[in-house]
């Protein structure tokens, strides 16, 4: 079963530091026994319509660097 972290926490058993947002493979009793501590709800199921779809970014078109404007360099006066 799938979980998305609420609030960042460290897991007890594993020693892994979970974040927000992140998204874990438990089980349904592990996922009782994390939102049964003393702070709260920490992880909610996640079912196959909540799942993020993760989305390729377009890629940015090649930009051509600008050219630089032309600069007149001084001149020494005679």
């Amino acid at each position: 079963m799938e979980a998305k972290v609420l609030v960042a926490f460290r897991d007890r058993h594993t020693k892994e530091v979970y974040t927000k947002d992140q998204i874990i493979e438990v089980t349904e009793e592990r996922l009782e026994e994390m939102n049964s501590s003393r702070f709260g709800i920490l992880v909610e199921a996640v079912t196959a319509q909540e799942k993020p779809k993760q989305e390729p970014k377009p890629e940015p078109e090649s930009k051509k660097p600008k050219p630089k404007p032309a600069t007149k360099k001084p001149t020494k006066k005679k």
